[in-house]
């Protein structure tokens, strides 16, 4: 009897000492979440993670971070949704490079009730499957830029754009609503729509066949950061035969060039406020609340020379890149 309230004794030990233990049944491990964007090594996807990660922190939430090498990489973004749905992440934040490649994926996650907040792109999701939506005005984007471009040409001249590719969702819903807004002016003519595929290089060679192929082309609209960077480096500075640039572009580079004289309009929009956006929807969700009623689209803002010295959301890419 003495042997059995002994062993008694030691379990009661043990017991006690596994839940003092940080990494034992007593110490509440942090809440997980995994951060998807649609590429890495750019400044605007920088500052959103960075926004997202302060936000987490002072929650108490931990946040991973994973991006593919490029925006056309659809496979090895979903492979990431997969990877974080396996390890039983609390929340997914993703940004989708294509909208039906991530559709059924994310879906798994819905199912594995893992709450998902869109961020940048819809996807073709129901709002069961989805905590929230947070983007950025891409109608309003394509419609600021072909405004610009009447004004500048004086309600005449052909134009054409460079985009990403017309699998990107968020670059053909910027080429679309681009279209339709030139459309209205019968004397402005969309000449044609090539595609950079996220390649400064590939972007530079749509751009110097746009003008080879329409000699008198008067605009040119580049939808991303690649071929908006390509475009302001394919004329030499010395010429003023080159066409009018705008681009959709948040880089320290491009707005550069806008002061510079390289470009003469940029497409911006905040990303510091897209990732605190979406950090308050995740918090939402991860508590129970519903989160969609956080869902919301964030407006973008055209910027040129004169302007970009007044406007805050310039100032603050401009001297906090990164």
């Amino acid at each position: 009897m003495k042997a059995f309230y002994k062993r008694k004794w030691w379990c009661s030990v043990v017991v006690a000492s596994l839940l003092a233990w940080p990494g034992g049944c007593g110490h509440k491990q942090p809440q997980t979440i995994m951060v998807i964007t649609p590429t890495g090594g750019m400044e605007y996807w920088e500052s959103f993670d960075h926004e997202v990660k302060a936000n987490a922190e002072s929650a108490g939430i931990h946040a991973e971070l994973a991006a593919p090498q490029s925006v056309t990489d659809y496979t090895e973004q979903a492979q990431m949704v997969e990877n974080a749905i396996s390890r039983h992440v609390q929340g997914i934040i993703v940004s989708p490079a294509h909208q039906l490649v991530l559709t059924s994926v994310l879906q798994k996650a819905a199912q594995a009730h893992i709450p998902v907040v869109i961020v940048g792109t819809p996807v073709a999701l129901s709002t069961k499957d989805c905590a929230a939506f947070i983007g950025w005005d891409e109608v309003a984007a394509g419609r600021l830029a072909a405004r610009r471009f009447i004004s500048l040409l004086g309600g005449k001249g052909e134009v054409g754009v460079v985009g990403v590719s017309p699998t990107v969702e968020g670059s053909s819903l910027i080429e679309k609503a681009f279209a339709d807004e030139i459309a209205r002016t019968p004397r402005v003519k969309l000449v044609s729509v090539k595609y950079g595929l996220s390649d400064w290089a590939r972007g530079r060679q749509a751009v110097l066949d746009l003008v080879a192929e329409h000699p008198n082309i008067k605009g040119i609209f580049t939808t991303d950061e690649f071929s908006t960077h390509a475009a302001a480096y394919a004329f030499d500075r010395a010429t003023r035969k080159r066409p009018l640039l705008i681009g959709v572009s948040d880089e320290r580079n491009e707005l550069v060039g806008v002061r510079d004289g390289r470009t003469d309009a940029l497409i911006i929009s905040n990303p510091r406020e897209l990732g605190a956006r979406s950090m308050q929807a995740m918090r939402a969700a991860l508590a129970g609340a519903d989160a969609s009623a956080l869902s919301t689209q964030l407006p973008v803002y055209i910027i040129d020379k004169e302007s970009m010295v007044h406007n805050p959301i310039a100032v603050m890419l401009m001297n906090n890149a990164g």
